[in-house]
């Protein structure tokens, strides 16, 4: 275990360096010179928001935001987990983009023999204006092991039942709108701006999801056999849903905040249950009402160079996809902390994005400051 925890923060401290040592060479020695340029009226434009979209974001994550799933089959229950504790990502935010892009730590030969091999990966597009929030994300997790083997096999050892071939794809949008101009989605999401006062906004969007769950027909055994399964059944689908968020923002000391959010959500699921066995595929269709509760909350300090931070964030859902013998529902349970520093933009990254906004007009920040 210790081992691990000293590997896991030798990744950490590595990457630290590498994003501070690429991204500041030419910035450091006039950091404080531009800061002090940017901090004027006309960067404030208004009381409750000071802008920093000229600013060069860079942000690390740690979360423990994990795909895992619950599979109930004849009254079994199954609770599915990647090999995987916890996720790093890097965030780089520049006026209206903000990119992220996750880091797979390295799993130790001890825990994949006990676990197996899991492959993943995450990335992450956020297109922020004035008043709207777009997303885009698509995310891969390949290899499963069940966490909770020891609850029907008695066996006296860390080995778990895995499945090595099932693989989870989820291609995830949303759009949402904010009402309220004094309230700032751009200093929750991508700290390129800084909530000076207290503010809220109702906001609401539509959200959708592709997924597919797939690659369940093969079990590794305890003794690491790999057997294949006489029936199983993968899923594909896509969702939609509309969305009644509200976002507030407690600002305690200038820099220092809370903020808190929910979003209620209801939607339809259009889903296939393709069941394979001996005589052969067996295709069906189903379409779901579901309803859902996004809610989180989080705190921390945003500062003019420094920003970090923690964040809570929960959902609750009926949403499941049914057959006859089996029936999974997704988990999700995320808790994460975050360190950024503000640097000047480097040229390759403000020219591009420049380009972009002069070809495509609409993404030009046309407020005061921006």
């Amino acid at each position: 275990m210790f081992g691990k925890l000293k590997n896991t923060r030798f990744q950490f401290s590595l990457i630290l360096c590498w994003v501070f040592a690429f991204f500041s060479f030419d910035s450091l020695s006039a950091q404080e010179q531009v800061i002090a340029e940017e901090q004027t009226k006309d960067s404030v434009y208004n009381e409750y928001i000071i802008d920093h979209k000229k600013r060069f974001n860079v942000k690390l994550e740690v979360s423990n935001d994990i795909a895992t799933y619950d599979i109930v089959n004849d009254d079994l229950e199954l609770a599915l987990k990647p090999n995987l504790n916890l996720r790093y990502a890097v965030v780089f935010s520049y006026k209206f983009l903000s990119v992220r892009l996750g880091i797979r730590p390295k799993i130790s030969d001890e825990q994949k023999e006990e676990k197996g091999g899991t492959d993943t990966f995450r990335l992450r597009f956020q297109l922020l204006f004035d008043n709207w929030n777009h997303v885009l994300q698509y995310s891969i997790d390949k290899g499963y092991y069940v966490s909770n083997t020891k609850d029907f096999i008695d066996i006296d050892t860390k080995i778990r039942l895995q499945f090595p071939e099932m693989s989870s794809n989820v291609f995830f949008g949303s759009s949402s709108y904010k009402f309220n101009k004094n309230y700032s989605m751009r200093a929750f999401q991508s700290q390129t701006e800084i909530q000076t006062k207290s503010a809220g906004s109702f906001m609401p969007g539509i959200s959708y999801n592709f997924y597919s769950l797939t690659g369940t027909g093969v079990v590794k055994d305890l003794n690491g056999n790999r057997i294949s399964r006489d029936v199983y059944s993968e899923y594909q689908g896509v969702n939609f849903a509309l969305m009644a968020g509200y976002y507030y923002t407690f600002v305690l000391k200038k820099y220092w905040f809370i903020n808190a959010y929910a979003v209620p959500m209801a939607g339809i699921d259009f889903y296939n249950a393709n069941t394979y066995g001996p005589a052969g595929k067996t295709k069906r269709s189903f379409n779901d009402l579901f309803l859902a509760l996004n809610y989180g909350f989080g705190g921390g300090y945003n500062g003019d160079k420094i920003f970090f931070g923690t964040e809570f964030k929960r959902r609750l859902t009926n949403e499941k996809f049914n057959s006859n013998k089996v029936r999974i529902t997704p988990t999700q349970n995320e808790f994460s902390v975050y360190f950024g520093y503000r640097f000047k933009a480097p040229k390759t990254i403000s020219k591009p994005v420049d380009m972009i906004e002069d070809k495509v007009p609409i993404l030009k920040d046309e407020t005061k400051g921006g």
